[in-house]
């Protein structure tokens, strides 16, 4: 099938990775790691620190359905997050004073990262039962400093032009790294339609950027079209948009693709990043870029 020949071209690795692992992190707005391990722990689990981050930890994949039924998970003191993501969200410099938005934000994960570092967070969400189930996660676990939108990301540049310090944009897409087995819904004419669909976020995510801010595009899908693609579109319209070199701290990756199927695309895309599959890391692609 076209799709396994596609991926096997981008990294054979993303088509034998077994996933073995899963991750969580601490949600410091109902308590502290300490508190949360020893509640853990109490309960007979024993979670691994990850060494990029002290607040972030994985667990078996034999122990994902059971953890759901902890006191550390019912009070809200965890949240169970894909490493790939959290490490997206964390490679934002965010400052304490900064106002963040999160375009394409439903369920919620990474606002809840933004909210504790950030000022003040706008999560936009264009679906509306999504909305209300990012909204009701947002309370739970008690962020009081996002500000949430049902509206389209595609337009937000419009009424909020160059307002945000940073900008996260998780973008819509193939979801590709979510195939496992057979594939019965995957179609080159859905890449197409997600590609159109992100080249529009991306703009309105530079657009509502303050010039000297920061935005991260991320996909959880491996297509060119929707990664190297997108990023290298933003490039041509925006020449002085620099994308900047992200330190990742584990090996599983590898740099943006020069070309696609005879396409070649601008040089610094090969500072984007390709998470591969690995234990707790699913795959994923990350862009930091920078507006002078």
């Amino acid at each position: 099938m076209e799709f396994f020949k596609r991926a096997k071209k981008i990294n054979p690795v993303i088509l034998s990775a077994k996933k073995d692992a899963f991750s969580f992190r601490i949600n410091h707005h109902r308590g502290t790691t300490d508190e949360a391990l020893a509640m853990l722990r109490d309960e007979g689990y024993e979670p691994v620190p990850v060494a990029w981050a002290e607040d972030v930890f994985t667990l078996p994949i034999a122990q994902r359905k059971s953890i759901v039924k902890t006191k550390a998970y019912t009070q809200n003191r965890i949240y169970i997050q894909n490493l790939s993501s959290i490490f997206a969200a964390y490679s934002l410099d965010i400052e304490p004073e900064d106002w963040v938005l999160d375009l394409a934000a439903a369920p919620g994960g990474k606002s809840l990262i933004f909210s504790e570092r950030a000022k003040k967070v706008s999560a936009v969400e264009p679906d509306k039962a999504r909305f209300f189930r990012m909204k009701r996660n947002f309370k739970e676990h008690g962020a009081k400093n996002i500000q949430t939108y049902n509206k389209d990301g595609r337009f937000i540049y419009k009424t909020c032009p160059a307002w945000f310090d940073k900008v996260f944009l998780d973008a819509p897409c193939s979801s590709e790294a979510h195939i496992d087995g057979e594939v019965t819904w995957w179609s080159m004419r859905r890449v197409r339609r997600f590609s159109k669909l992100q080249k529009e976020l991306i703009l309105s995510a530079y657009e509502s950027l303050k010039p000297g801010g920061q935005m991260v595009y991320a996909t959880c899908t491996y297509a060119p079209e929707e990664n190297e693609g997108v990023i290298d579109f933003l490039l041509s319209r925006y020449p002085e948009a620099r994308i900047v070199p992200v330190e990742v701290p584990f090996s599983n990756f590898q740099p943006g693709l020069a070309e696609w199927e005879g396409k070649e695309f601008h040089p610094d895309v090969r500072h984007c990043v390709r998470i591969l599959p690995e234990g707790a890391y699913s795959g994923f692609f990350m862009t930091k870029i920078a507006k002078p």
